[in-house]
């Protein structure tokens, strides 16, 4: 992609691609410095009028949501802008410079007990700000949390509600509630039953606590069979 989106973002490289969308690093030809952001697309799938303006709706919602979760905390990406432009959906957030949890795991191996205990106490006091607004992130896992390379604090990253207006798609609003956003293995029984809650934050929050510290995701855990509680410490 070479041409400028919205006549205004420069494309530099896709960063990653979905079933609903791209993600791309882009400079912001308005700003002297060509300030780096990052791009959201969304793709829609359907060509029927009615579900495009259904979707069209919940994107503009989902995108007020997030430009309130972005006043929060300086550990969540800022949202610049949102736009359509030939019949897709961007949104135009900041671009944190850093590694994801998974990548610095990959790359140095699990990290000690105090660096762990130091990451969940930063990430617990951003979803206490997300929750107080009653917001539930839903897609927490170590893909979604960058260490920001100028001081290693936790960004939290990718919030649920943007993949739920793509998906939403497939849904009538009357059953909107069914929608699963998550990543199997992170979704919780009743994350999983369509029911989300605070405490699904929690339990992803967990379970990638213990992916740092063992190198481990859940799938590759053992489970008491009775209580369903993941056997990790052994790891």
């Amino acid at each position: 992609m070479t041409q400028k989106l919205n006549n205004r973002y420069q494309v530099i490289r896709s960063l990653s691609s979905g079933g609903f969308g791209e993600t791309f690093l882009a400079a912001d030809a308005y700003m002297p410095s060509n300030k780096p952001c990052v791009i959201k697309q969304l793709k829609p799938i359907s060509n029927d009028t009615q579900t495009y303006q259904l979707v069209r709706e919940r994107f503009q919602r989902e995108a007020a949501i997030l430009e309130k979760l972005s006043g929060l905390s300086c550990q969540i990406p800022r949202l610049y802008a949102y736009f359509s432009e030939s019949g897709k959906f961007f949104l135009v957030e900041e671009w944190v410079e850093g590694k994801t949890i998974a990548d610095v795991v990959q790359q140095l191996g699990p990290l000690k007990q105090g660096a762990v205990i130091q990451i969940l106490k930063s990430l617990l006091q951003i979803l206490e700000q997300v929750h107080s607004q009653g917001i539930i992130h839903r897609d927490i896992k170590p893909e979604n949390i960058i260490l920001r390379q100028q001081d290693c604090q936790p960004v939290l990253i990718d919030f649920g509600a943007v993949k739920e207006t793509m998906k939403l798609q497939a849904h009538t609003q009357s059953s909107a509630h069914s929608i699963v956003i998550g990543t199997p293995g992170f979704i919780s029984l009743e994350q999983a039953a369509g029911y989300p809650v605070f405490a699904t934050d929690l339990y992803q929050l967990g379970l990638t606590a213990i992916y740092i510290l063992t190198g481990k995701m859940p799938p590759q855990l053992d489970r008491n069979s009775l209580t369903g509680e993941f056997r990790w410490r052994s790891h």
